[in-house]
């Protein structure tokens, strides 16, 4: 069988990921884990092509036109919330063009009500919710009633299956890192290029109610099994790693025992994760560092403890400035990550987060602006206030477009504060010193100075 998977093409540089979808903010994009992930699983017995529309630009005639040239059978395609209405509209194009290619969908727009999207795009044959499962090679080779975590169609009948992940553990087939090497992907912490994509988990056990992955479940990978990756990926010449599990670091034995293991074998990676303030410890931060982790990732989200507490953050304001001058003093890089814009957001609380941003000592702040993720408690609370209609499926947290869930902050005003938010943090002269003088590569320096003249449009 030949198996396309394809990030379907788009108007704007959307970045697909994880059951996540934004508009890239700072020319970053990097390879979507789902297809990598389902590169490994579908190449057992199977012909697999990537194509990435979003990376290569390519229009959708052209990307139909690589389909059909590869004569393929079916086409895992990402689709996002962010970009549903273009996504629905070319997948209805390539049924039109090959009425006989099966189109299975991934994406977070299907969270909600999976059912009524099936019953109303004809045109997509099944959809998945678990990208490290083998079930979307069960449904092609018709093997339906093993399937766990999907909906899909049988004949006139639509079958949902939602069973979430099953096991402690999982393992995955070595994803083809080989078929994702592309130079188009571009991500602003990465020291070197090429660089890759890599998971340890999947979903996430901790509570955040705005966000999509603790619906997932949660499970990890022994360390065997990661390290069988690893190790093929540097048979590739890629030193470069971003982890992009939901929560680096759980269960935390398992990564340590990662991080030992990548020194014992002497990897050589260098490599950025994305994690939490209350699992990262000074022993464990010790072991990521000398296994390469260079920068970390954590969500802050908010000044105000009473917010934090709303959507169970769970993470205290001592152990925030506490990490952050931790990480300093490993030399490790870190990134706040935070949320404009919730319902009990008003002007002055999001003026206090942007200033809490620039206090916590982290080495670079994202601003994004909160949307109601299908299947999360926020959005139920957004329908709840009538702040969003039930049909309402298009958000993009970037920024780029907005729409408010605070009765508090019109739509206008919260574009205006993310704006504010980005010059007061990255303009700052003592800022940019100290980014300058903590450049230890050429490709650091071109990654900076591209983030530069990107943050300057903003």
């Amino acid at each position: 069988m030949k198996i396309v998977l394809l990030n379907t093409p788009g108007k704007e540089v959307y970045v697909r990921n994880y059951y996540c979808g934004s508009t890239s903010k700072a020319a970053y994009l990097f390879q979507p884990v789902d297809l990598l992930a389902l590169s490994g699983i579908l190449s057992l017995g199977n012909d697999i092509m990537v194509i990435d529309g979003i990376a290569d630009r390519l229009e959708p005639d052209a990307a139909i036109q690589k389909i059909t040239a590869y004569g393929a059978d079916a086409v895992v395609s990402l689709v996002s919330m962010v970009s549903w209405d273009t996504d629905r509209e070319f997948l209805l194009l390539l049924k039109k063009t090959l009425p006989s290619v099966k189109i299975i969908a991934n994406g977070d727009v299907f969270f909600d009500d999976p059912v009524r999207q099936l019953e109303e795009n004809a045109f997509i044959d099944a959809v998945i919710f678990d990208f490290i499962s083998d079930d979307t090679l069960l449904f092609l080779n018709n093997k339906r009633d093993a399937l766990r975590n999907m909906v899909y169609r049988d004949g006139d009948r639509i079958v949902a299956r939602r069973n979430g992940v099953e096991g402690k553990t999982f393992e995955l087939p070595v994803p083809r890192h080989e078929l994702f090497i592309n130079r188009h992907y571009r991500f602003p912490f990465v020291r070197h290029r090429p660089y890759t994509t890599v998971i340890t988990n999947f979903g996430c056990p901790f509570r955040c109610s705005f966000c999509i992955a603790n619906t997932l479940g949660f499970t990890y990978r022994p360390v065997a099994n990661v390290l069988e990756e690893l190790r093929h990926i540097v048979t590739l010449n890629i030193r470069e790693i971003f982890f992009e599990d939901m929560s680096f670091g759980v269960p935390r034995e398992n990564t340590a025992s990662l991080c030992r293991a990548m020194v014992a074998e002497g990897l050589h990676l260098s490599w950025t994760c994305f994690s939490r303030v209350d699992i990262i410890d000074k022993e464990l931060l010790d072991l990521m560092k000398r296994a390469g982790c260079h920068t970390i990732m954590f969500g802050v989200e908010s000044s105000s403890e009473k917010i934090r507490d709303t959507y169970h953050k769970d993470i205290d304001r001592s152990d925030i400035f506490k990490l952050f001058k931790m990480c300093r003093a490993a030399g490790i890089k870190t990134v706040a990550t935070f949320i404009l814009g919730l319902p009990e957001d008003d002007e002055q609380s999001c003026i206090d987060t942007i200033n809490f941003a620039k206090t916590i000592g982290c080495d670079y702040a994202s601003f994004n602006v909160a949307v109601p993720r299908p299947g999360t408690t926020l959005r139920k609370r957004a329908l709840e206030n009538k702040t969003i209609e039930k049909n309402d499926v298009v958000f993009d947290h970037s920024g780029k477009t907005v729409f408010s869930l605070s009765k508090n902050i019109s739509r206008e005003k919260l574009a205006q504060l993310r704006k504010r938010a980005v010059r007061e943090f990255y303009f700052r002269p003592s800022y940019i010193l100290d980014k300058l003088l903590r450049i230890r590569s050429v490709t650091e320096l071109a990654e900076h100075f591209r983030e530069f003249m990107t943050l300057l449009g903003k």
